[in-house]
């Protein structure tokens, strides 16, 4: 729903509300100012009326009160007395005086029965024209459930009823003043009771409320008028900037608003042209800024991987980055390899830090290029020793053969080394073969690595190795004996491991092109 609709159905909600009040209101006060204008009329009239009647005339039909009533007799009867005439007369003269207002006149006298006094006379008892309930002469009225006319013959004091009430015998709704016509307390003469009855009364009340329904009428007609009116100034500022807006988001950045007045709203309008001409200068050079972005973000992802991958295998740093748990496997075939610098304590005591660190950046770098050649998977470096494995994270059936060869090109390396430095630099080298369980360890600063039987029977063989040579397991042997030469070493107690059976490895047979032998280096 649009704004102005919403505003013109609001204030015309507000003003349609304000409208039924002001009609309410002004029912309630008609109806209270002719209730009691009435009222006025009502006792005004039943005053004058009970001095007009004619006394000498109620006084002889008084005297015929009594006994059983019997609407045949008394009918006759009052067609019959003069005085019935006269009194009859007298009640038609005061409900003539308001016709439209009035409806029952009749004189009633007490009786020994304080709820059941009798009528003397009755406006519409001898009328040819009028069809209703008559109440005859003589007949008794119930006036039990009527109070104030029990209490009017008893006490002899003029009483005005403050609102309709029911009267079960002649099933009308009527407000009614009694006023006596003579006698004192408990010595009532009589009372003359004037009526006027609900139909007169809602008649004067439907002509107060078709008016009052047709001011509020015309007062809603209006109220619409001034709604419509006045949403469609408050909003036109609005409606003005929303469409600039919807223009602005479907990429028009040129669009601006007009600004019409120095309100909140205008300021909105003048705040919305500021910034649109700040993004409309960014627009014109977003796309190079994109452009840009993106190559650096480009950059930043490449350089991430790389790091990545320095740190970890390819496909377990691409598990990592699509998995959030834990990164294990065990590999029941590989071949994993420790190379130890021989004698690093001495030279790192007689050599500067930073010639140290760069001759292990030399032979590290040196040996990390080897394994990328034999498409072996280099796990850590630790001080000046160095751990590969051959058959992870992708399983191969040459892992011995290919870590072997490593080893052979690890020394070829360090005696190139050593010659180039003049120095006698040289590294012991230990392998097995066998189980081991592969995971990323950490969350911060994580690392890949290797555990198991088989890692730590390699590092022994490497501890227990002879400078310069390669020191493999049994296991090792038995997949490498048919292809490279072994020297055998005799049995020696490994720590944690008991007597073994080593071998140090001398080379490739001669039946390979490229066999070497280092047994005498």
């Amino acid at each position: 729903m649009r704004l102005r609709r919403k505003v013109t159905i609001a204030f015309f909600l507000v003003s349609a509300l304000i409208s039924v009040l002001l009609t309410y209101f002004l029912y309630t006060f008609i109806k209270r100012q002719l209730r009691s204008e009435l009222e006025t009329r009502l006792r005004d009239i039943a005053l004058i009326g009970s001095r007009i009647v004619d006394k000498g005339a109620y006084a002889n039909l008084a005297a015929q009160i009594g006994g059983e009533f019997d609407e045949k007799n008394s009918s006759s009867f009052e067609h019959a007395s003069p005085d019935y005439r006269v009194l009859f007369d007298q009640l038609n003269v005061i409900r003539g005086t308001e016709p439209d207002l009035i409806r029952y006149t009749y004189l009633l006298i007490p009786t020994d029965d304080p709820n059941n006094p009798r009528y003397i006379a009755d406006a519409d008892a001898i009328d040819p024209d009028y069809k209703g309930e008559i109440s005859h002469f003589n007949q008794p009225y119930d006036v039990s459930e009527i109070p104030l006319l029990k209490q009017a013959l008893q006490d002899c004091t003029p009483e005005l009823e403050p609102d309709f009430v029911y009267d079960k015998e002649f099933d009308v709704y009527s407000v009614s003043g009694y006023f006596p016509i003579g006698g004192t307390k408990g010595h009532c003469t009589g009372v003359l009771g004037v009526d006027i009855t609900d139909k007169n009364m809602i008649s004067a009340l439907d002509r107060a409320s078709r008016l009052a329904l047709e001011i509020s009428l015309i007062a809603l007609a209006i109220a619409l008028l001034v709604s419509i009116t006045l949403s469609t100034v408050l909003t036109r500022s609005l409606t003005a900037l929303s469409t600039t807006v919807t223009r602005f988001a479907n990429k028009d950045f040129a669009a601006r608003t007009t600004i019409r007045s120095r309100d909140e709203i205008g300021q909105l309008g003048a705040n919305f042209n500021e910034m649109a001409a700040t993004i409309q200068e960014h627009s014109d050079n977003l796309e190079h800024l994109v452009e840009v972005r993106t190559e650096q973000l480009a950059d930043e992802k490449q350089k991430s991987e790389r790091l990545l991958l320095n740190v970890l295998p390819g496909p377990i740093a691409e598990r990592l980055k699509t998995s959030d748990g834990v990164i294990v496997d065990k590999f029941e075939a590989v071949s994993v390899l420790f190379a130890d610098i021989v004698g690093f304590t001495a030279l790192s005591s007689r050599t500067t830090p930073e010639a140290l660190v760069t001759m292990l950046d030399d032979l590290f770098s040196a040996f990390d290029r080897l394994a990328e050649k034999h498409g072996l998977e280099k796990i850590k470096t630790i001080g000046d020793a160095y751990m590969v494995v051959s058959g992870i994270p992708d399983p191969r059936p040459d892992h011995a053969e290919s870590i072997a060869r490593m080893a052979i090109d690890m020394l070829d390396e360090l005696h190139a080394y050593a010659k180039r430095q003049g120095t006698d630099l040289t590294i012991r080298v230990g392998i097995n073969t066998g189980s081991v369980v592969a995971g990323v360890i950490g969350r911060k600063k994580f690392i890949y690595d290797l555990w198991g039987d088989t890692v730590n029977t390699a590092s022994r063989m490497e501890s227990h190795g002879v400078a310069g040579r390669i020191h493999v397991t049994q296991a090792t042997y038995e997949l490498l004996r048919d292809d490279f030469e072994f020297e055998a070493r005799s049995p020696i107690e490994i720590k944690g491991k008991g007597t073994m059976q080593t071998y140090l490895l001398v080379g490739e047979r001669c039946t390979h092109s490229s066999s070497r032998s280092f047994a005498s280096s």
